[in-house]
């Protein structure tokens, strides 16, 4: 089995990997606000972080969500958390992430309202996108990460003596202060390892920073990752 270091702005620990927690999450209360009072009836909801769906709930703000007309997911993990919420069958596009949830509004021929509450640090390209194509979109800031000022040390310690064998980069903005914290300005700077990533979108983005393929999962789901990465290197 290979040593995976998983890198994640917030959450909890997966099995297979150590854990390394890049930010902290601190709730928007106006975006929060601007959620609460969006009227739902008729309008579709998008929701592209499980963070977002955590921090509604945790503001008392998680009845609002279970009554858009669709409710579309950019991942497995994020569908979980609206369900545990009380959202009845949100849908997941396939392939996942931005990319899926406008092919997939797109292939339905939908139209009109929507929410969409995001992360501080979310890509405004696809709400310009959804505005592009003639939607009514509100999409309120409901949580700011905010990087940590220390990563733990023994984690940056073993890393850097080359003692984990791949990198499993839950976010492009937890990987920016990963490297931030190791004073590396991308791959050639880091001890050889193999990279991976949950979807296509976020591979795409990181081999444009110049980093190497990374292996990404059939199903976009951080244990599926983390099985893929462990699986010795001969594999």
């Amino acid at each position: 089995m290979s040593r995976v270091l998983l890198l994640r702005p917030a959450g909890e620990p997966v099995p297979g990997a150590d854990l390394l927690v890049t930010h902290r999450i601190v709730p928007a209360p106006f975006g929060i606000a601007a959620t609460r009072t969006f009227d739902p009836d008729g309008a579709i909801l998008v929701v592209s972080s499980r963070a977002a769906v955590d921090v509604l709930a945790g503001a008392g703000a998680a009845e609002r969500l279970r009554s858009f007309r669709l409710v579309l997911t950019a991942g497995a993990g994020t569908a979980t958390a609206l369900e545990e919420a009380g959202v009845r069958d949100p849908v997941t596009p396939v392939p996942p992430g931005a990319v899926g949830i406008l092919a997939e509004l797109a292939r339905r021929g939908e139209s009109g309202r929507l929410l969409w509450p995001r992360g501080s640090d979310a890509d405004d390209a696809a709400v310009d996108e959804l505005l592009g194509r003639g939607f009514d979109v509100t999409a309120p800031v409901v949580y700011l990460k905010e990087p940590l000022t220390a990563l733990d040390g023994e984690r940056l310690r073993a890393f850097r003596a080359g003692e984990y064998d791949a990198l499993a980069i839950g976010s492009l903005a937890a990987l920016d202060v990963f490297l931030d914290a190791l004073g590396a300005e991308g791959p050639a700077d880091l001890p050889p390892v193999r990279f991976g990533v949950v979807g296509p979108e976020t591979a795409r983005l990181l081999v444009a920073r110049g980093f190497p393929a990374p292996a990404v999962p059939r199903r976009p789901l951080l244990t599926d990752l983390i099985a893929l990465l462990a699986l010795p290197k001969e594999a």
